[in-house]
């Protein structure tokens, strides 16, 4: 046999060196008829060959005889199956079973366990990866090849795959082949069409140059756009692998493919070596010309050179586990990963590719996109549906440590895809393309997980696939739940009326719609109704949208108490949840207050349940259920009348007056109710005009219907028919105009017999309706005046101190009462109450403001102290109080300037003028003119004003001599010179201590660290104070303490603290002042104002910083920060 073998390779090879020899020498130039005769020549020389290959390839027992045009997989059947079956048969070492089913002789149609073991066997024999058991496009192109082997003569002839032209490209510069670097271009090829389309199988290339197959951890075909063609294939013992997928060429066209090395890691032993992939030869059925072998590029094996990394993990978006899901599902994702940069280059994400190798087709899927950190990118799937690639045109740049969420993500649809299954994963490391910026190299993805391939979960492996993602289980439509609707109320429902409610039911349904070809529903009267004298009729289902999907039908009586209704109409069940009514019409002679329930049994009364896209049968509907209960009630009406309005005072001239609100109750009616005109009575009319009844703010009686009371009883006809909906109360409002001559009450009601008379009728079935009610007691409505008061709000500020040139501060808050009637408010007048220490120049504007709006303005003019707003148009609410703020903005103060030291400004109300402040009544439009008064605290106006605060210091450790902290601002408003001081006052209490040698030091910044500027350290008094009667200690500054304005200055107590005991503390108090000093004028010298008892002695600085002497001190009544109470640390130790 070995020497058979070797012969037959002789005599193979004579005639391909033969054929070539021939092939070289023809003539350029030469007859039509020679190189006919050469081409014959030729082609039955190549027939030959092939037969001896196949030979040699160790055929013996001929073709096959079978051609495979279809993929197939666990769960295939047919007469495919059979023949693969067949074929496997044909090798000892890929049968699929020794005896009984699937042995020779005994093939069966079912693609089982063992046939998929046995193709596993047949590609691991063939180098076909990956090795899955499914019979792909790549497996079929090996069984089809097979089928062309035979000792039968080949008929010389031209090939019939068309023809393919085959040359170099342009190719790539030698350069380096660095560890780890992923798809190294080595060699650039370009195949043409013929006049026909050429699938093009695979390349055959070979590893040439002085270097090691081990160099490669494998070898790519690569598309001119970048797209991988099939999977990365490593090479065998002849250093040769056969790269690429079936694709076609179509005809006239050319295509640029080239063949990329995925680079191992290089040891040392491998270093400095130089290698080539060659292209040897192209696969196809075609005839092939032009000059092989191809040889490209030469790279250098490179161990130094560090590229950048690309560690993978498992993105957030990654499921992690196996899940179900329902045929029909849309945007699921259905596995992810993430990439990062490492730390030495950025790089680009150019393309990624997944493998599906769950049992679902291509077919089973829709809309699969690949996104990159919620950006979707397109997919294109392999012939063999099995491969999803994503590019990125450009590349996606990653910032070192900066990271990548890549997923893909699909919709599950296909009439067979229930039970299948999909399942994503990357079958090695590059399969995910990467590049790094800097060197330009591929970049081969890295993972540390190192996990083991399951279809439970998701994970990194240590082999293939790199990366495995978890298996989705595709299920068929389903029925999560079908029960009463909640949303179908319990209710009244009629007699002899159509389409009355008789209860409804929702159904939540996944994956695909269902359609029900039958469906039955059972009816009960309540206890003691027979059904089989009350049958209902004209039954139908009716969807959400009211459209009618199923009936109508008439019930059939079941064993005289129960009664069904069988719907043989198909019902449509579609996804999601939805609620469906059943509606009929109850007969004649059912009893008023009898109940009915509905109810069916959806596993037993619903039949032939199918999925509309599987055509599965659904058997798991849900058990019993009884829908809300409905109420036979006839048509009714019952009135009433409303508690509102309450017994109020009105006013003459009023319009639209309301007098009373009257119910109709439909709640007891088993249809909706109409009417058209009613009575009422009232107490008095004298004086009403244009009475008419609102539904909300609808006039239901207009025109010609709108009434003038000339009796007691009027009654009231409608525009047209008014319609009070069962289960509803519609509230009808009465308001008319009360005359400006009009005196007395009026009380409106509506008698037991008016109440009667309203001639009622349904609205479906037009019987009449007798309406219910006793006589109403109505509330009186009392003519009389409306009136406006004016007084202080409780909200209006206390005393305070404002600075020059300040605007928007609230003086005053004034509160409006608007009495019988709402108003609008037109003009308020205003006055300066406290001119003893205040006069116009002191204010530049005063403004109104209704909250937040500014509602109008007004200035005191010349000496005046009187003002009057511009127009206003504030709405008072009916006897309810309104607010309005009165704000100021004060003039500046110094040389040549109006504004005044220590003026104290207060503006009030002006009850005095009788007709300054006046409202427009809304009902009677009449012009009110306010009366009362107020008296607000007022703002004293100073050039600036300081603001105190405590500062922090700790509670504890007293023995260190701080007693308290606090910190003075001055204000900083334009043109102020900020403010001085010239006296702090202090009491302290001690329990077990004595405090000696008290002192104040001044400083300018937080830290407490740099003293102010003219005192030592920031010593205040010149000498320590020893503390007087009660604890009081008066601090006098050796000068005046100036602050700047908009500064800050930060003030420490301190003194010796002595302590009886082993706890004792300190409570010490900045004091306050509580009242304004009483002085000559509005201000006084430093020393006047010590005179008057001041605690606190400051300066507002009016002109420049003030001495001691200027008449240009105060107290500290009023200043912000300092109570009267003044402000208190406690310190313990």
């Amino acid at each position: 046999m070995t020497l058979k073998k070797s012969k037959t390779a002789r005599v193979a090879a004579g005639l391909v060196g033969f054929a070539m020899a021939v092939s070289a020498f023809v003539p350029a130039v030469a007859s039509a008829d020679m190189a006919s005769d050469l081409q014959a020549q030729i082609n039955s020389l190549l027939a030959t060959i092939a037969s001896l290959q196949a030979q040699l390839s160790g055929t013996t027992g001929g073709s096959t005889g079978y051609t495979f045009n279809t993929n197939l997989t666990v769960g295939s059947t047919g007469a495919d199956v059979k023949n693969l079956q067949k074929v496997l048969n044909m090798s000892a070492d890929t049968k699929v079973a020794n005896s009984g089913n699937g042995s020779p002789g005994m093939e069966t149609s079912y693609f089982g366990p063992a046939t998929k073991a046995a193709v596993m066997k047949f590609q691991t024999k063939y180098g076909i990866t990956p090795v899955a058991g499914y019979v792909g496009a790549i497996t079929r192109a090996k069984l089809n090849s097979m089928n062309t082997v035979g000792t039968t003569p080949v008929t010389p002839g031209t090939p019939t795959g068309g023809s393919l032209s085959v040359s170099a490209g342009s190719q790539p510069a030698n350069s380096l082949a660095p560890t780890n670097a992923a798809r190294v271009p080595f060699t650039t090829v370009v195949l043409t069409a013929g006049s026909s389309d050429v699938t093009v199988n695979s390349l055959t290339v070979e590893r040439t140059g002085l270097a090691q197959d081990a160099v490669f951890s494998g070898v790519v075909l690569l598309k001119s756009d970048g797209t991988q063609i099939g999977i990365a294939k490593t090479l065998n013992s002849n250093h040769q692998a056969m790269v690429g997928e079936p694709w076609v060429i179509k005809a006239g066209t050319s295509q640029t493919v080239t063949v990329a090395g995925n680079i191992g890691t290089v040891s040392s032993t491998y270093a400095g070596q130089v290698a080539s992939l060659s292209v040897v030869a192209v696969n196809t059925s075609a005839s092939v010309s032009g000059s092989l072998p191809i040889t490209g590029a030469m790279h250098t094996a490179n161990g130094t050179l560090t590229l950048g990394t690309a560690p993978m993990t498992s993105s957030s978006y990654d499921p992690g586990s196996s899940q179900t899901k329902e045929i029909g599902t849309t945007g699921y994702k259905f596995a992810g990963v993430r990439l990062t940069a490492g730390s030495a280059e950025q790089v680009r994400l150019w393309s990624v590719r997944w493998n599906q190798s769950g049992s679902a087709s291509s077919n089973d899927l829709a809309n699969v996109k690949v996104y990159v950190d919620g950006t979707a990118y397109d997919t294109t799937v392999s012939a063999d549906g099995k491969y999803y690639s994503a590019l990125f045109s450009g590349g996606i740049l990653v910032d070192k440590g900066n990271s990548k969420d890549i997923y893909i993500q699909g919709d599950i649809v296909g009439t067979g895809s229930a039970g299948r299954t999909v399942k994503f994963d990357i079958y090695k490391a590059t399969d995910i393309y990467v590049s790094g910026v800097t060197y330009g190299y591929g970049i081969t993805a890295t993972q540390s997980q190192s996990g083991t391939a399951s279809d439970s979960t998701s994970e990194f492996t240590a082999g293939t696939p790199f990366f495995d993602g978890s298996k989705v289980t595709v299920s068929a439509g389903s029925v999560t739940s079908i029960q009463k609707a909640t949303s179908v109320a319990a209710q009244n429902i009629a007699v002899n009326v159509p389409n009355q409610v008789l209860g409804g039911f929702s159904t939540d349904i996944k994956g695909e719609a269902l359609s029900a070809q039958s469906t039955v529903f059972y009816f009960n009267y309540s206890a003691g109704v027979l059904a089989s004298s009350y049958l209902l009729t004209n039954v139908s289902i009716v969807d959400q949208n009211g459209a009618v999907v199923a009936g109508p039908v008439d019930a059939v009586n079941v064993g005289g108490i129960a009664q069904k209704v069988t719907f043989t109409d198909t019902l449509t069940l579609p996804l999601g949840q939805q609620t469906f009514t059943l509606k009929g019409k109850i007969p004649t002679g059912v009893a008023n207050g009898t109940t009915i329930v509905a109810s069916t049994t959806p596993t037993s009364d619903w039949t032939n349940v199918t999925g509309q896209t599987t055509g599965n049968s659904i058997t798991s509907l849900g058990s019993v259920f009884s829908m809300n209960t409905m109420t036979v009630k006839t048509a009714a009406l019952a009135v009433t009348q409303s508690a509102t309005p309450a017994a109020q005072t009105i006013v003459a001239g009023g319009q639209g007056v309301t007098f009373a609100n009257f119910q109709f109750d439909a709640t007891q009616s088993g249809e909706d109710v109409r009417f058209s005109s009613l009575a009422l009575t009232t107490s008095a009319y004298t004086g009403l005009t244009s009475c008419q009844l609102y539904d909300g703010s609808t006039a239901l009686n207009t025109g010609s219907n709108v009434v003038n009371p000339s009796s007691v009883t009027p009654t009231f006809t409608l525009d047209q028919q008014l319609i009070v909906s069962k289960g509803t109360v519609k509230t009808l409002t009465l308001k008319c105009n009360v005359s400006s001559s009009a005196t007395g009450g009026f009380t409106w009601n509506i008698t037991s017999a008016q109440i009667g008379a309203i001639s009622t009728t349904g609205v479906t079935s037009s019987s009449t309706v007798t309406p219910t009610g006793a006589t109403t007691s109505g509330t009186a409505q009392t003519v009389g005046s409306s009136t406006l008061v004016v007084s202080l709000s409780p909200s209006s500020p206390s005393y305070k101190l404002v600075a020059a040139g300040s605007s928007n501060n609230v003086i005053g808050v004034l509160r409006f009462r608007a009495a019988n009637e709402s108003m609008t408010l037109s003009k308020v007048s205003l006055k300066l109450t406290n001119t003893a220490s205040s006069s116009a120049s002191d204010l530049v504007q005063v403004s109104i403001w209704d909250g937040a709006t500014q509602v109008g303005t007004a200035t005191f003019t010349g000496t005046s102290n009187y003002a009057t707003s511009s127009a206003l148009s504030v709405v008072l609410p009916k006897d309810a109080d309104k607010d309005l703020e009165i704000r100021a903005e004060f003039a500046q103060i110094g040389t040549g300037l109006t504004g005044v030291q220590g003026d104290l400004v207060a503006i009030d109300f002006n009850g005095s003028d009788s007709t300054g402040t006046q409202a427009t009544g809304a009902n009677s439009g009449s012009t009110i003119s306010a009366t009362g008064s107020s008296a607000v605290s007022g703002a004293r106006l100073f050039s600036s004003v300081p603001t105190f605060a405590l500062d922090t210091l700790s509670g504890n450790g007293v023995t260190d001599g701080k007693l308290m902290r606090f910190k003075v601002t001055a204000g900083s408003n334009v043109g102020n010179h900020g403010v001085g001081i010239n006296q702090f006052k202090f009491t302290m209490s001690t329990t077990s201590a004595t405090v000696s040698a008290v002192n104040l030091y001044g400083y300018t910044e937080s830290t407490y660290s740099s003293g102010i500027s003219g005192f030592t350290s920031g010593q205040l008094a010149t000498s320590n104070v020893a503390p007087g009667v009660l604890g009081a200690v008066t601090i006098t500054p050796s000068a005046v303490v100036n602050i700047p304005a908009g500064s800050t200055y930060y003030f420490e107590l301190r003194g010796t603290v002595t302590g009886s005991g082993t706890a004792y503390s300190v409570n010490t108090i900045l004091s306050g002042d509580t009242s304004y000093p009483a002085l000559a004028a509005n201000m006084g010298s430093s020393a006047s104002v010590v005179s008057a008892s001041a605690n606190l002695v400051w300066s507002p600085n009016a002109t420049t910083t003030s001495n001691a002497s200027h008449i240009d001190w105060t107290n500290g009544y009023g200043v912000s920060g300092l109570p009267s109470s003044g402000l208190s640390n406690n310190r313990a130790q």
